[in-house]
This record gives structure tokens, sequence and C-alpha cells, in this order.
């Protein structure tokens, strides 16, 4: 099925979510192709099943080596600094220390100008440690990728796809993304994901994951510059990006790339039921000052390769004739299914259109406040810490993770047509118990985010 602009636009006049080439409605030449797919995946993977890939990631070894060089020079007064805040915050261990120091009784002030003038890097486990005074240990000292493959300087192959695969409720969601992006050539979406598990690897992931927040730039947080907000009028996870408030030192690329991947990273997790997300881009204000292109093309390679269709619908509010260069810049890197899911917004009325005025952003004119953010409270990755309970649960995934795979290659291998045969049943089964393994899994590999403290 060709999607169209007109076609997306409908589907939210109607509130009908079209829900061909989805999982659960697949044809069943569309079956037949994941079916394929899914028997290169599973060839592939027995005989490359100790294939190791080196970690080259520069956001990791930049960020541990180059941070220090971002700080500010020292003219600036950190104290004054500190008035930088909403009433929305909310401080939770710190709290107490917080007041001691005045810094909730003073009168916010004009905090989004401050933060993008002042440039300073401070991760949140090093505001943590300032504000309380001494070292709070938010993560334990070290990482590292699993009991079976600890070494920090590789990644396993086999391992990097499940993690992957298995972070939706069914690893059919993930593996038929590619599918689609690939206009449903098999051999195509194949090469895909294949590139798609190296460059997981190669910048593993899997420790941005487990770091979370706490390794993130502390500004680009209290800013929420990419935040999930709410929901679509299909039902979708709605997010919103505030372009303007991407900090001028986002030009030392490294800081927002590894900012971006997180949250792209955090959102695939949360929505593990969701094929899709919609994004609300926030470009009133633009200025080419926001919006290095160096910082645009790695957001687009990740929105049509790495999280290859996963947008319902991109929508750009624009008040600046100036975007019209910048968008002749970026719309030749965007493929065709991207191109037809995004739309232009002028007014409140075009927003509408896609979101409930409940869900937007009251700084738009909508309903919806948002709390910006959470200071980590001492404890709340306590289970990070705990590494018998994490080794007991990496041995349970990984025998769902066999049970998953050898039900798909039977499945694969007898395949007939029918949708709802016994060995698709085992297989749902399966993939079912997979889910409930890598949710208890997740507990002891990935911090809390943002969005947990939030309770969203």
């Amino acid at each position: 099925m060709t999607i169209t602009q007109a076609s997306v636009i409908q589907e939210y006049k109607t509130r009908t979510h079209n829900t061909d080439e989805s999982p659960g409605y697949f044809t069943t030449d569309e079956l037949q192709k994941l079916a394929n797919l899914w028997s290169l995946i599973i060839d592939y993977l027995a005989a490359n099943k100790d294939k190791q890939i080196t970690v080259n990631s520069e956001l990791l070894e930049r960020v541990k080596n180059t941070w220090p060089d971002l700080r500010q020079d020292g003219t600036i007064d950190m104290q004054d600094n500190e008035q930088v805040t909403r009433r929305a915050w909310k401080f939770t261990k710190g709290e107490s220390t917080v007041r001691k120091l005045g810094l909730l009784n003073r009168k916010p002030v004009d905090h989004e100008r401050q933060l993008l003038e002042r440039h300073v890097c401070e991760t949140t486990q090093e505001y943590v440690d300032r504000v309380s005074g001494h070292h709070v240990p938010l993560l334990p000292t070290s990482y590292f990728p699993s009991f079976k493959y600890p070494d920090n300087a590789t990644r396993n192959w086999r391992d990097v796809f499940w993690a992957i695969a298995s972070a939706k409720q069914h690893p059919d969601i993930w593996v038929h993304r590619y599918l689609r992006a690939n206009g449903w050539d098999t051999n195509k979406a194949f090469v895909c994901i294949q590139s798609v598990i190296e460059w997981r690897a190669a910048q593993a992931l899997d420790q941005i994951n487990w770091e979370g927040d706490i390794c993130l730039g502390f500004d680009e947080q209290r800013l929420g510059i990419l935040q999930l907000v709410g929901h679509d009028k299909l039902g979708f996870p709605l997010t919103y990006f505030r372009v303007r408030r991407i900090m001028p030192r986002a030009n030392q690329s490294f800081v927002f790339k590894r900012y971006l991947i997180h949250q792209f990273e955090t959102i695939q997790h949360i929505t593990r039921s969701h094929s899709r997300i919609t994004m609300l881009c926030d470009f009133t204000g633009f200025s080419m000052d926001n919006t290095p292109f160096n910082i645009v093309h790695f957001l687009v390679t990740l929105g049509t390769k790495h999280y290859a269709e996963s947008t319902s619908v991109l929508i750009l509010l624009v008040d600046s004739w100036l975007f019209a260069n910048f968008w002749s810049l970026v719309r030749p890197f965007l493929d065709a299914s991207l191109s037809a899911r995004i739309v232009f917004a002028k007014t409140m009325n075009d927003v509408l259109v896609f979101i409930d005025e409940s869900q937007v952003p009251e700084e738009l004119g909508g309903l919806n406040k948002i709390d910006m953010m959470k200071v980590p409270e001492v404890n709340e990755n306590c289970k990070l810490f705990d590494e018998k309970r994490r080794q007991m649960a990496e041995i349970e995934w990984r025998e769902k993770v066999e049970k998953f795979e050898e039900a798909t290659r039977i499945w694969c291998t007898r395949f007939n047509g029918d949708k709802s045969d016994t060995y698709s049943d085992v297989r749902d089964n399966a993939a079912h118990e997979l889910d409930r393994a890598e949710c208890h899994l997740g507990q002891f590999t990935r911090a809390r985010t943002q969005y947990a403290r939030l309770n969203m």
C-alpha cells in the first residue's frame, strides 16, 4: 500500500488507524515475506552465533575524555546559574540540600535564555554530586555487557539482535519495520537489519541504556529538548521536540548525538506495544544557530535507517521564512515513506488535526502541563548493583530467546499461509514469554529515566 500525505491526514481526521502492513493484520503474502526474512535471520544467527563486533563508540569515548574541555571559562557564577529553574521541577533526595542553598526560594528567571547562554557541560551525576557536596553513586562503577560475553571491547552479534528485537512485545514489531522500509524486499530488509545491528554494537547502545540519563548533559534535560509528552488522536505516543533549545555547544556534536540516541532508545522501550510514534517539532524562533546541519543529518539518519518506519506523523511547526532554505537542504535525505508522513503547521488549528488540545503542550496554547524533569533519587538504580539477580534474569532471558528462535525456525519451515495455525500460536506464546523475560532483565540492565520518575 502506498502511503500519501492525504491518506495520513485522513486517518487522523476520522480517528481511524490504517492497519495495513501492521503486525496482526498482515496479508498472506506479507506473512510469507516475513517468514522468509526470519529464515534469513535464523540461518545467519546459527552460522554466526559467536560473531563479535568491535566497539568503536565515539560517543562513549569522547563524552568521557572530552567533556571537561567543554566546561565554562570560569567567568559565570555557578551559584547564580542555579536560579535557572522552573516551578514544576521536583527535587527528591537532593531537595534538602537545595533548600539549604536557598535555591527553591528564588524567583524563577528566564531559564531558557540563561541555559542557552551559559555553555556549561555538566552531567546529571556531576550535578547531583555538586549539589550534595559529595559523590553520590547513582550507577555501579563499571559496566559489563553480559555474563556470557563480559568483554567491554566487543559485542556479540546475536545478543545485540535479540536485545533490540525483544524490546518490543513481539519481535515481529521490530523486524517487520525493515520490510516496510525496503518495499517488502526480503533481501534488502535483511541487509538493512545487519547494518543496524552492527551500528548498535559498535556504538555500545547497551551501555548507553545502562547509564541512562545519569551520564547525559544535565542542561539538555533541564531544557526538555526532546520529550515524551502524551499521545496523538490515534493513540500513538507523542514526542515534543523544542528545536530552538538546541544549545550552541551542540556543535560539539557528540554531546547532542548521545542525547538524541538516549531519547530514541528510551522511547523504544516505553512504547513496547507500539510500532510508531508521532513527533511535534517546534521550529518557532528558528535559526541556523540552533540547527547545525551535521546534527540534522544525524537525526534524519536515525529516523530513516536506525529506527526506520517508527513515525506515524511528523508535524513541523514553523513561523520563519528562513526555514524554507533549511528545508531545501534536508529534504533530499528523506525517503518517500517518511516524506509522506511530514506535515507543516502554522497555527494551532493545524496541530489540532493530529493532536487533541488536552495533549498539546501548554507553551503552545494547549492544556498539557508538562513536568520538565526530576533529579534522580539516590537508590533508584539499586537493581543495577545486584549482579546475582541480573545473572538469573539473563539466564532466563537466554532460555526464552532460544525457545522463540526455535519456534520461529519451525514456523518458517512449515508456514502454509494460515494465519492461525498451531505453529503460529506456539510462536506467539513464546514471544509473550520472551517479552516478560526481557522486561524483567531490563530492571538490571537499564537505568531509570525521566519518564519513569514522572510515572509516564
